[in-house]
């Protein structure tokens, strides 16, 4: 932690150091433009707007390899937290957190998923989360907004823009589990724990060790045998853009296709195990001047995606590669029968990756959206009227071939002197056919209708402006309760003096289709004020200020993300037992009356105020940006059952009590400056959050310490483990541990209240929380003629992980398996070694009083991580003769410094193996 800090020192005061003062020429990636949209297709100047707005260029999209364009933002944006989620290309997709919330995504103004971009459609991408920008949308803007902005046609010749890239996936710290004679004589140490007898005798452990029956006595490495040690990324994109003052077009295309680190069926040709993600993506923009005050712009975006890989699953069958033991039994026995047994049954982790069948899903989007803008200056210079919709169908489908296989159990034995005895059993059958299945899988039908009437007008000092909006919202999806409709009514108007002083005002009232009838609206209001200090006269002389505003703001929203269809309907249904009636008091199956509706239902509620200053100082090399904020979130959805009596004899439904607050502050800094021929960019950004529960409707506690009010969201509880137990003597005079049978070497706990008994009144919160209290961004770009290189970097501290929650720490537990990794890390207790040990002994069982939350287990999760690395060269057009040529090799995720070192930080559970990756390409410009 020390290491983590002494860097972050570093990186953070380096930001800020200036070496010269020359003009810069390298545009830095938080440079946005001078009018941003916030949504509804309505503009608001940078310079004058009293919203909170921080964000990335196109830029930033450019030098990311990745096809989830979301890991373009690792500690980018000052307040947006981007965790990195796990699983092969199709399934890792990053969790995007603002202030510990996931936010409403809009693409050119419309809800739609991050997933549906890549990166050379965007231009601009930037987050909203202040009160007043939060209170435009209403029912659905509470976690705060991500706006994306995608590239549109410009006034000009075509065009032509082409970039391929190449990628080599490494396994970063992937788990290396033991050799079966490590693995089997853990298993006799564990039983032996247990009191049970030995699995294998030292004959056997001697056929581990040098191999005499590897069929019988195996030595799998199921990790190499299912996985290679790397995958490939081939990604291709151009992009078309032009046009006149009349129309315009800007065109991309996108292939990608990835081949996991997954191996594939080689032996049976009737399918395709081989695992690949293949992707084709078609985006248009179109925008027309129909006439003077006629303005029409269109977007259609068609993607194409084709998933192939083990009917098994591609994240299912990490589970048996985890769990299956080196000395199980063999890949294929002599006779080509796969090897199973009786504990695993068939499940052969190569077997299922290869000879299991196949699955291809298959998935097609068509996204559309048009806006139609009217001036009306015919009947008031300022008015106009706007319509814009969007809809948007997904659908998927796939294609299955399943197949059996025969596996045996050979129930070999090797006797006193040494003979091998065999008595092999073979199961199941070896299909002659494949069977073949094409179900529907998966349809959403997205759709968004905006009508708004607005007015921008300057009256010399006075700058007016409003708009008038409706915006009716619905997804439906496949399945029952599955759809979601809003609607709101939305009212912004904003008044701005002499370029000085700003004051923007909103009003929604907001519907959801969630809530109940009569009762589906509620109303928002907001407002933001700024103050342009570089535009008074007094500020005149300060010359190292280029421009400084103060902004604030306070408001409400809300948030029905957390909500359900029916929650506040009375439930019926099968009550489970019956009724028993009758002449003979037969049972009898019957409804009953399922949990409580929720009385009162209402969407929770964002009470938000901010403060923030931006400034720009030093010739415009100097960018800073710090907003601080305070969030009180009510009305959330918690349990009524610790609020009504027992007695009352049926499920209690949820009420609308539970209250959080958040308070902190989002920083960004950036310095853009020249040393010679040298261009340079430091940039950070920052955000430290604190959390507070207020009320969870938690029930009486015997005890203060027990209660969760006053503590951090996410806040880790546990017992305070002060040990091992030593001896059955020391066993029997400590307080009574009341979770299972505790033996020697197992978790000795703390007595909190002095009851003489350890049990859930024990529990006290410790280390930190789920959440970072602190993350950040660090990256460097530099330009030397025509060399360019960058670095990027993210962090968080503050946060708690459990080490439960990797299989490698419970090793050997429900016929589990143990790693060469947890054995190299840890020390488990044995009566030799009680005096060092760092983990409980070895245990076959369940073990309840090992296996819980406890100091024991927790972690600190912090971690600095070099997110990218860039190096690229260019040749300009007058050199190749017929287009700038740029080409570059790139490093993600190259290290990562943190407390965890047997995994990722981020990635401890059952998973594909989290990537290193390795990157070359070249970029051409016509």
């Amino acid at each position: 932690m020390k290491k983590i800090n002494y860097i972050l020192t570093v990186l953070l005061v380096g930001g800020s150091v200036s070496l010269n003062a020359q003009r810069p020429e390298i545009a830095a990636e938080t440079q946005l433009p001078d009018t941003l949209s916030i949504g509804y297709q309505m503009n608001t100047s940078a310079r004058t707007s009293s919203y909170s707005i921080n964000g990335v260029n196109a830029r930033s999209f450019e030098k990311s390899p990745y096809i989830d364009i979301s890991k373009a933002l690792y500690g980018k944006i000052a307040g947006l937290n981007v965790r990195q989620d796990n699983g092969a290309s199709p399934d890792n997709v990053c969790g995007l957190t603002i202030h510990g919330n996931a936010p409403l995504v809009l693409v050119d103004g419309f809800p739609r998923s991050i997933s549906d971009l890549t990166s050379l459609e965007i231009e601009s991408c930037y987050i909203l989360k202040d009160a007043a920008a939060a209170a435009l949308y209403g029912m659905r803007g509470a976690n705060g907004v991500i706006i994306i902005t995608t590239k549109r046609g410009t006034n000009s010749r075509l065009k032509v823009n082409v970039d391929y890239n190449f990628g080599v996936n490494t396994q970063f710290r992937s788990p290396e589990f033991a050799d079966a004679y490590t693995y089997a004589n853990a298993l006799n140490t564990a039983l032996g724990n247990d009191g049970l007898a030995a699995q294998y005798t030292t004959q056997e452990l001697q056929a581990f060790r040098n191999g005499t029956y590897p069929y019988e006595y195996p030595n799998v490495n199921w990790w190499d045998e299912t996985l290679n040690k790397a995958g490939f990324t081939h990604n291709l994109k151009m992009s078309f853009n032009g046009g006149n003052d009349k129309f315009r077009y800007h065109t991309v295309i996108d292939y990608y296709r990835d081949r996991s680190m997954l191996k594939e069926n080689t032996e049976d040709d009737r399918y395709n195990t081989k695992p690949t993600d293949t992707r084709l993506l078609l985006r248009t923009n179109l925008d027309v001047n129909i006439t003077k005050s006629t303005y029409m712009k269109a977007g259609v975006v068609g993607k194409l995606q084709e998933l192939n890989g083990t009917r098994y699953g591609r994240s299912a069958i990490f589970t048996p590669i985890y769990n299956t033991p080196s000395a199980a039994f063999p890949i294929r026995y002599e006779n080509g029968i796969y090897g199973g047994n009786t504990v695993y049954g068939a499940k052969n982790p190569v077997a299922l990756l290869k000879d299991y069948g196949h699955i291809r899903n298959m998935y097609g989007s068509l996204l559309a959206d048009l806006s139609l803008r009217q001036g009306l200056d015919i009947l008031t210079k300022g008015l106009a009227a706007e319509v814009a919709i969007s809809y948007d169908n997904i659908g998927g489908m796939n294609e299955t071939s399943s197949k059996e296989y025969r596996y045996m159990n050979s129930y070999a034995s090797i006797t006193d002197d040494g003979t091998l005895v065999t008595t092999p059993v073979i199961y199941g059958k070896d299909s002659e056919t494949l069977g073949h299945s094409q179900p529907f899988e998966s349809l959403l039908m997205r759709s968004d209708f905006q009508a708004k009437i607005d007015y921008n007008r300057i009256f010399g000092k006075h700058n007016v402006s409003g708009a008038l909006i409706y915006d009716m919202q619905s997804i439906v999806k496949n399945g029952r309760n599955n759809s979601r409709k809003n609607l709101s009514v939305i009212a912004n108007a904003t008044y701005t003096y002499d370029n000085r002083y700003s004051i923007n005002a909103v009003f929604n009232h907001s519907g959801s289709a969630y809530l109940p009838d009569g009762d589906k609206f509620d109303s928002y209001p907001a407002i933001s004020a700024a103050w342009i200090l570089s535009n008074e006269a007094f500020m005149k002389n300060i010359t190292p200020i280029n421009f400084l505003k103060i902004r604030a703001s306070y408001g409400l929203s809300g948030w029905d993300g957390s909500l359900s269809h029916e929650l506040w309907r009375q439930s019926y249904g099968s009550s489970g037992t019956g009724y028993n009636f009758g002449a003979n008091a037969t049972g009898t199956g019957g409804n009953s009356e399922g949990a409580l509706p929720v009385v009162g239902l209402v969407a929770e509620k964002s009470e938000k105020a901010t403060i923030g200053i931006d400034l720009t100082a030093f010739n415009n090399r100097l960018n800073m940006t710090i907003d601080g904020f305070y969030e009180k979130r009510s009305d959330m959805l918690v349990s009524g059952a610790n609020s009504t009596s027992g007695i009352i004899g049926i499920t209690v439904g949820q009420v609308n009590e539970g209250v959080y607050k958040y308070k902190g502050f989002d920083a960004s800094l950036s310095w853009n400056d020249k040393i010679g021929e040298v261009n340079y960019n430091i940039g950070t950004s920052m955000s430290y959050l604190t959390t507070e529960v207020v009320n969870v409707n938690q029930a009486y506690q015997e005890y203060d310490y027990l209660y969760t009010k006053g503590n951090p969201v996410g806040q880790m509880y546990g017992l305070e483990a002060i040990g091992f137990f030593n001896s059955q003597q020391e066993i029997n005079n400590s307080p009574q541990q009341t979770f299972s049978d505790v033996a020697p070497g197992d978790i000795k706990y703390k007595d909190q209240n002095g009851d003489n008994r350890i049990d859930s009144k024990d529990v006290v919160k410790m280390f930190g929380s789920s959440l970072p209290r602190f993350y950040f961004g660090f990256n460097l770009n530099l330009s030397y003629k025509r060399f360019e290189f960058s670095a990027d970097f993210q962090g968080m501290t503050g946060i708690t992980v459990s080490l439960l929650n990797s299989p490698l720490y419970k090793p050997l537990t429900g016929n589990g398996n143990i790693s060469k990794t947890f054995l190299d890390e840890e020390i488990c207790w044995t009566p030799e070694n009680k005096s060092n040990a760092t983990m409980p002994r070895l245990t076959t069982l369940d073990n309840a009083n090992n296996y819980r939350a406890s100091s024991l287990w927790y972690r600190d999760g912090s971690f600095i991580k070099l997110r990218n690395l860039l190096v690229a060269y260019t040749f300009p057009k007058s050199q190749t003769r017929f287009a700038d040529l740029k080409v570059f090799v790139q490093g993600t995720n190259l290290f990562s410094l943190d407390n965890i070192h047997f995994a990722d930080p981020e990635q401890l559970g059952i998973a594909y193996p989290s990537t290193r990756s390795y990157w070359a390409g070249v970029k051409l410009n016509f």
